[in-house]
């Protein structure tokens, strides 16, 4: 993968980098297919954000959070998050959570992305609206 995908974040989501996320997103799909994997949304996103650090995981408790319906990994559900991020620019941009050395367990120089951030906060958002909702029987 070409080293321009690790310098996305959702600071940087331009028209041409929501582009190449789209793009990241087919291939890992498509690769996921031929090692006869089901390639669902959270899948995809999840290894989106775990290897490039550069979307969010759109889980259930994302989607939940964030109104967006959890097959659609598309140009209007990154739209929104670029609007989620600059009406709340001030709060993500404060939070500076230092990643850990896989083998030593030490800090590093370097911080978790502001679509972790914004994982993390539509994860625990979704955990609350999720109990909220009447249980289906």
């Amino acid at each position: 993968m070409d080293e321009k995908y690790w310098g996305i974040d959702v600071d940087r989501y331009s028209e041409e980098n929501i582009g190449l996320l789209m793009e990241i997103e087919k291939d890992i799909t498509k690769a996921l297919g031929r090692s006869g994997e089901i390639a669902t949304v959270t899948l995809v996103t999840k290894i989106m954000l775990g290897v490039f650090g550069n979307v969010p995981a759109f889980d259930i408790y994302f989607c939940e959070t964030f109104k967006i319906n959890k097959n659609s990994f598309n140009e209007k559900a990154l739209k929104r998050l670029i609007d989620y991020y600059q009406e709340n620019k001030n709060i993500i941009d404060d939070y500076k959570i230092k990643t850990l050395d896989f083998y030593t367990s030490n800090e590093t120089t370097r911080y978790y992305p502001k679509a972790k951030i914004i994982d993390m906060i539509g994860f625990i958002e979704g955990i609350k609206l999720l109990k909220k909702k009447p249980k289906r029987l």
